[in-house]
């Protein structure tokens, strides 16, 4: 009863018309809560990204080299560590990570027409020349990233390919191998461009408002970062929830959700909700609070705690749980809130820091 009094009260309040405030973020306020962000939030996070992936190309040559099934296990907990790590980080996109396709590239998801299937099979065919770095980087952004490396590692039937010892096994190991060099690749690339280089992304962001940075006010920076809160739920609510669930059970769609092969698609709800509320709390917590609407910082922090903890009651799995009559209920409860969130970034949060209006998160705009 408690939780759906909770729920009817916050999809009230986050649908509500935001009130106006006399007070809004100074020049001052904008460049504390950009600084925050990028330096505790970000930064780490694609520090963590390239040892992550740079662990899964080492388990990746380990494994081509001898393969054998100890060896795969460490292959594929070193895949689940680097995916982890993405997911913590993949709803910001802009700077360095959208420079040459690289957000797409570490990992086209949705894929509504299998891409990333027919880029494999591709890859499959490919001569050497192909997956050497530069040309490999160079080819069709679908198959470079986490889904290509997800289905050549865990799909049915993987394990019993690579081992085979035959020629496919070797092609397979070869793509396998390309894949998880280019993930590290472009993690340290990315890492390195935001905190190092001539002209580092870090410095753009800091020196926004000035002829140094593309930035014209500090504000514009500000609005990237609630674009970027505003992905973390909206990837949730409309694409990783909503693509398996479907109208009924019967209609449900579990092989739609992420990462139904490495059974990790409800690890990733949970851990962008985690994401989501970090980042609310690095920077724009502060920023709400200093212009005196304890109320909303406050209810938003209840929203992701609520649907964290909702997520955190989704089981076994999720397409398990879309496909089943019972196990639904925790999933169109998140929806729902999930949903109310999305509002609250766009309408509420928006409006509190003075940022304009009417953006989608996934648009790039």
């Amino acid at each position: 009863m408690v939780r759906r009094l909770f729920l009817r009260l916050f999809l009230i309040l986050a649908f509500a018309p935001a009130a106006s405030s006399a007070a809004e973020l100074d020049e001052a306020g904008h460049r504390r809560l950009v600084e925050a962000v990028a330096t505790h939030y970000v930064v780490p996070r694609y520090a963590a990204l390239e040892t992550a992936t740079a662990d899964l190309d080492a388990a990746a040559r380990a494994f081509c080299a001898g393969p054998e099934r100890t060896r795969l296990v460490e292959l594929r907990r070193r895949y689940g560590e680097a995916s982890d790590a993405w997911q913590r980080i993949q709803h910001v996109r802009f700077g360095p990570v959208e420079y040459f396709s690289r957000s797409a590239r570490f990992a086209f998801w949705p894929d509504p027409r299998n891409s990333v299937g027919r880029a494999l099979a591709d890859l499959l065919k490919a001569d050497a020349g192909r997956l050497a770095p530069e040309a490999f980087g160079r080819g069709n952004v679908a198959g470079q990233g986490f889904p290509a490396l997800e289905r050549l590692v865990f799909a049915d039937g993987a394990e019993d390919r690579l081992m085979a010892g035959n020629a496919d096994a070797g092609r397979r190991c070869a793509v396998l191998a390309a894949i998880a060099a280019n993930l590290a690749r472009m993690a340290a690339d990315v890492h390195h461009e935001w905190v190092g280089g001539d002209r580092p992304f870090l410095e753009v962001l800091r020196h926004a408002g000035t002829s140094d940075s593309p930035y014209q006010h500090p504000r514009e920076a500000t609005l990237d970062f609630v674009k970027a809160l505003h992905m973390a739920v909206e990837l949730v609510s409309d694409h990783k929830l909503a693509r398996p669930l479907g109208a009924t059970p019967a209609a449900a769609r579990p092989r739609l959700a992420e990462a139904w092969r490495s059974d990790r698609s409800l690890a990733n709800v949970r851990i962008d909700l985690a994401a989501g509320a970090e980042l609310y709390e690095t920077g724009f917590a502060d920023a709400v609070r200093s212009l005196g609407d304890a109320a909303l910082d406050d209810l938003i922090r209840r929203a992701f705690a609520q649907s964290r903890a909702t997520a955190d009651r989704i089981a076994p799995s999720l397409e398990a749980a879309v496909a089943d009559a019972g196990g639904r209920a925790e999933v169109e409860r998140l929806v729902q809130e999930t949903a109310a969130l999305k509002a609250l970034v766009a309408q509420r949060l928006t409006a509190t820091l003075g940022i304009p209006l009417g953006f989608n998160a996934l648009d790039g705009d």
